[in-house]
């Protein structure tokens, strides 16, 4: 039987295959929404493939459309505020993708991203989102740095052990003690990374975000 759009886009994020999505997006611009309807569930690998899916096709559709990309970023913004009458919890990591692959397009949008550390229940998101931004075009959140050195001091391992990455990624030099203080906490926190989700302790974060090696393992 053959299988709808979404059973298209379902199959090709657990095959890793961006590719097909990409050519499934030009076949069938509704695409996008069915990956953001996929993105709700972040316990599950197939909502961050879904994110990341969605960075990925922006690039291609900002050679095209920019002004698509732009208004797809508005409505996320909208998303993660409270007039929006929705929760938007995964808003600002699929605004960090879209940062992250169209820098130059939305180099206006990464302060106000940024801004949203503010929300207490958006914090670990945004955190990802700095360091995903950060492995590409560090500059652009490069002010965020006292926020993230913040958040290492939250108490929920989600946010400490996010920030602990994040900081990996801007830059960690004249904190690698507060780091190293970190190596020995063994708070278990789940981090997608490379495709996957990864079993990992704040303590192997801190110990790559020093350079030393990790034991983190694929979930």
């Amino acid at each position: 039987m053959a299988l709808n759009l979404r059973g298209k886009v379902v199959s090709a994020l657990q095959g890793k295959d961006y590719k097909r999505l990409i050519e499934l997006w030009s076949q069938d611009t509704r695409v996008i929404r069915n990956l953001i309807s996929l993105t709700y569930d972040k316990k599950e690998v197939i909502a961050w493939r879904a994110m990341e899916a969605i960075g990925l096709i922006t690039r291609v559709m900002s050679e095209r459309r920019p002004e698509d990309v732009r208004n797809l970023a508005g409505r996320l913004l909208w998303m993660m505020r409270d007039e929006s009458g929705g929760i938007g919890w995964s808003a600002p990591e699929i605004l960090g993708e879209i940062i992250r692959n169209n820098p130059e397009l939305c180099t206006d949008l990464a302060s106000v991203l940024i801004s949203f550390h503010e929300e207490s229940m958006l914090r670990s998101g945004v955190l990802w989102a700095i360091g995903r931004i950060a492995e590409v075009r560090r500059e652009l959140v490069l002010s965020a740095r006292p926020i993230v050195i913040s958040c290492l001091n939250d108490s929920r391992p989600s946010v400490c052990g996010m920030a602990v990455w994040s900081l990996g990624k801007l830059d960690p030099n004249g904190y690698n003690d507060k780091l190293k203080d970190l190596i020995s906490d063994e708070r278990i926190m789940i981090i997608y990374d490379k495709g996957e989700l990864r079993r990992t302790t704040i303590g192997d974060l801190a110990r790559s975000a020093t350079g030393e090696e990790t034991r983190g393992e694929k979930r």
